[in-house]
């Protein structure tokens, strides 16, 4: 087995392929990839038994064969090499990796131990806008649990309905809302399936830096489409685009009904500089870290018209307090609400609008976060924390 590929296209393929390689396996072969050389190239494939990452790359094959080798390890050796042909050489059970003087030997581990990769022979097709797809994953993504308790919620429910895919993403204490327009929906069943929310952010992920990488920024290429399968028993759902395939299992389970948290009206709606209020949260962050990360936002009347001040405090028995204000427009009576910080300051961050709204009851219902494009079916639902009195 060998081939010859460019650095800049292995290092790049390497690096794909390592969203699904585990670090620290139980099964050392879990932290390999396995590298094939045929007729249509190089292929390089991972896996952690959960998601698998497969990427296509253009060589000169020079013998067919494929093996098995730390993902890690050679990622680290080929990213550091100069540009220019490297060329990949099996040579009884190692693989020397040579190039411009430099030269690197790897031991192997045979093929037919690492994990068969389930292909999903038929199932329902989609085609989605790429960039699209991955600016309005990234938008919600992070609201997702960590929490492996509940595994419900650490994924991320896509509902598929005539012409769109909605994606409700939420831990319990906020939610995140999007849709997404299906490219060339054909009869499509409504559908509902739970994908984890780790390998939606991957395929996010692979988009933006393939983007990047190509343009020179994450706008990515207009028009350029994903094609997603999704198996008919529901249980696995495939990403494809550029040479990339992603596959992931799907959560199996009821997801809760999400809806019913979210209020139907609200008696205050705020709209607000973006990166003022990022910046008024920072300040008092400092000292909300120390005393639960509950920071309270007081938004008031002012005059006539819809002027009004935003006051956003946070106090500590240890380092103090803080109480920072900006000007806001307002429609409304006002009030007051307490949040976590870090749940405002993510969400601030994903968005891009140069304004939002925000909307409120009173202090123990959810807060809601807009954009400022009443088109866009993009919204952030926050919990709030009780007021101490």
């Amino acid at each position: 087995m060998d081939f010859k590929v460019l650095q800049s296209e292995f290092s790049k393929a390497l690096s794909t392929s390592g969203k699904s390689i585990l670090s620290r396996a139980n099964l050392p072969i879990l932290s390999n990839v396995l590298i094939k050389a045929g007729a249509s190239g190089v292929e390089i494939v991972s896996t952690n038994l959960e998601t698998a990452t497969k990427v296509q790359v253009g060589g000169k094959v020079g013998a067919f064969g494929e093996i098995t080798l730390s993902g890690k390890m050679i990622l680290e050796f080929v990213s550091q090499l100069p540009e220019g042909e490297v060329k990949f050489e099996k040579l009884g059970e190692e693989v020397v990796i040579t190039t411009k003087g430099y030269s690197g030997r790897f031991p192997t581990m045979p093929p037919e131990e690492f994990p068969a990769i389930p292909k999903i022979e038929k199932g329902i097709s989609l085609e989605v806008d790429s960039a699209e797809f991955a600016k309005r994953v990234l938008k919600i993504i992070f609201s997702a649990a960590q929490d492996e308790g509940r595994p419900i919620l650490t994924g991320a429910l896509c509902e598929i309905n005539k012409n769109r895919m909605r994606i409700v993403v939420t831990d319990g204490y906020r939610l995140g809302y999007e849709e997404v327009a299906l490219s060339s929906p054909k009869n499509l069943p409504n559908i509902k399936i739970n994908v984890p929310a780790r390998a939606l952010n991957e395929v996010a992920k692979i988009i933006a830096e393939g983007n990047s990488r190509e343009q020179g920024d994450e706008k990515g290429k207009a028009g350029e489409k994903i094609n997603i399968l999704i198996s008919d028993a529901l249980n696995q759902i495939n990403f494809k685009i550029n040479g990339v395939e992603f596959t992931s299992r799907l959560i199996e389970g009821e997801y809760p009904n999400w809806q019913k948290i979210i209020p139907s009206t609200f008696n205050t709606k705020v709209t607000i500089n973006r990166a003022e209020f990022i910046k008024l949260v920072k300040i008092t962050s400092i000292f909300a870290r120390e005393s639960g990360n509950i920071i309270k936002l007081k938004f008031e009347p002012t005059g006539s018209g819809k002027n009004g001040k935003l006051s956003v405090m946070a106090t500590s028995s240890q380092v103090g307090s803080s109480d920072v204000s900006c000007e806001v427009g307002i429609v409304g009576k006002g009030g007051e609400i307490a949040f976590n910080y870090r749940y405002l300051a993510e969400v601030l961050s994903a968005i891009d609008d140069e304004e939002i709204n925000f909307e409120m009851n009173e202090s123990l219902n959810p807060g809601k976060i807009t954009g400022m494009d009443s088109k866009d079916p993009y919204f952030h639902i926050i919990m709030p924390v009780r007021l101490q009195a």
